[in-house]
């Protein structure tokens, strides 16, 4: 019965984990459509013409990304986790809509928790997200800390999706990450 209520724990935080809401397999992920690309006479990008070197390259890059970020978070340093979200992605975290959905979620995982543990789950108190930085100590520090890069697949040139693997082997989906000025930020 330990067994089950660690394992509900764990899953509650993967879902809760940085933002991206439910953690998903790479089949769950709708594929962009690519007649937009050719109505406006750009190339289609084809992520099976991404070089071998370039996968390697990037995935180098994005391991010691992940790496610095799991140690900005472990030293719960949020000025510096700010810095590795896209703009974009900061103001999604911020809106009330994001945070009203996460404080519902991790007020359902603390009542899973408390049940798992033999508690009462109506006596949880809720914790009320409203903002990024309610958001990082909350949901990102107790869930993102030891992230670990196992695999990427290109979305386009400057834009990735990384996973890890699960103990069963499925691929989860860490974030979704976006090169912008040269440098690699969360954009989900």
């Amino acid at each position: 019965m330990k067994q089950t209520g660690v394992l509900l724990v764990v899953l509650a935080l993967l879902v809760l984990s940085c933002g991206s809401g439910p953690q998903q397999t790479e089949s769950a992920r709708a594929q962009p459509s690519s007649n937009t690309a050719r109505n406006t006479g750009r190339a289609v990008f084809n992520p099976a013409q991404v070089s071998a070197e370039v996968h390697r390259t990037t995935m180098i890059e994005l391991r010691s990304f992940i790496e610095s970020l799991n140690t900005i978070i472990r030293s719960e340093d949020y000025s510096a986790w700010t810095s590795y979200l896209s703009p974009s992605f900061f103001t999604e975290i911020n809106s009330s809509a994001f945070l009203s959905r996460i404080t519902e979620e991790l007020f359902r995982r603390d009542q899973i928790v408390a049940s798992n543990t033999g508690k009462d789950p109506r006596q949880v108190k809720r914790r009320v997200l409203n903002n990024s930085m309610d958001f990082f100590y909350n949901v990102v520090i107790p869930s993102r800390s030891n992230d670990r890069l196992d695999d990427i697949t290109f979305v386009s040139e400057n834009r990735v999706t990384a996973y890890t693997l699960d103990t069963r082997g499925n691929r989860l989906i860490l974030y979704d990450l976006e090169k912008i000025d040269n440098q690699w930020k969360i954009t989900n």
